[in-house]
């Protein structure tokens, strides 16, 4: 099996800082922009890719689905998920966890889902054509699947400086020369080196196109109306950090 990054002791630890800030880009823009594509979740069930914590989860439980799954490479972030789950289905558990690489989605004895969702974990897959395959498959008909990623401005960079800066240092405008360069790109956080790989949009949507997709919505908030965050994240205010996409199985 696969290893996952997050099953660093101190990686994993530097990780859990950052999602305890209320003010991470996952909660100011990640969470909201997700439930927003979501459907009525009342009495369904969901798969989510890369369920890490297992946050999503506990969230699609509050807002009524019946049963969830979560599947997830990294042993430290499903005995996280698996206690906090718990803690909210002591009667009677209204989900499932799995610990395999998205690659392996095959695996995965659990079918029939209304709704699929993956959050910040595609730009991690190296073959996307062979996992959407897989995910229409698991899907129910007319099911959905609503996925974030970063977005295809940002995981275009391969080296050099990522901003132009004027003087005194100031963020002008974010450099885009690798992205119709696609591939595999080297990664460095928390120092830690990991993979991911960058598509342009329109590799994105053709793939899910091919596999069957029907594109329903695409967004990329870019916060700039609001306010209050320009200071945090003064950055967003003119480039999208994250692609949302939800698509439908026809």
């Amino acid at each position: 099996m696969k290893t996952s990054v997050y099953d660093n002791d101190v990686f994993f630890e530097n990780y859990q800082k950052l999602r305890s800030n209320p003010n991470s880009l996952n909660e100011v823009v990640e969470k909201p922009t997700m439930l927003s594509l979501l459907p009525d979740l009342q009495g369904k069930k969901l798969l989510d890719l890369g369920c890490g914590m297992g946050e999503h989860l506990q969230l699609y439980l509050a807002h009524g689905a019946q049963f969830v799954v979560g599947v997830d490479l990294s042993a430290t972030m499903l005995t996280q998920a698996q206690a906090d789950l718990t803690k909210l289905s002591k009667k009677s558990p209204h989900f499932s966890l799995y610990q395999l690489s998205l690659e392996e989605l095959e695996h995965l004895d659990e079918t029939g889902f209304d709704v699929i969702t993956s959050s910040f974990v595609f730009h991690y897959v190296e073959n996307l054509p062979a996992l959407l395959n897989k995910i229409y498959t698991k899907l129910n008909s007319g099911g959905v699947l609503v996925f974030s990623q970063e977005h295809p401005i940002t995981t275009c960079h391969k080296t050099g400086e990522r901003w132009e800066k004027g003087v005194p240092i100031e963020q002008r405008a974010y450099r885009l020369r690798h992205y119709r360069d696609e591939g595999e790109r080297q990664r460095n956080w928390f120092q830690q080196p990991f993979i991911t790989y960058h598509r342009t949009i329109a590799t994105i949507m053709n793939h899910l196109i091919a596999a069957g997709f029907r594109i329903a919505r695409v967004e990329e908030p870019m916060l700039e109306k609001q306010p209050k965050w320009h200071t945090e994240f003064k950055d967003l205010q003119h480039r999208p950090p994250l692609l949302f996409i939800k698509a439908e199985k026809i």
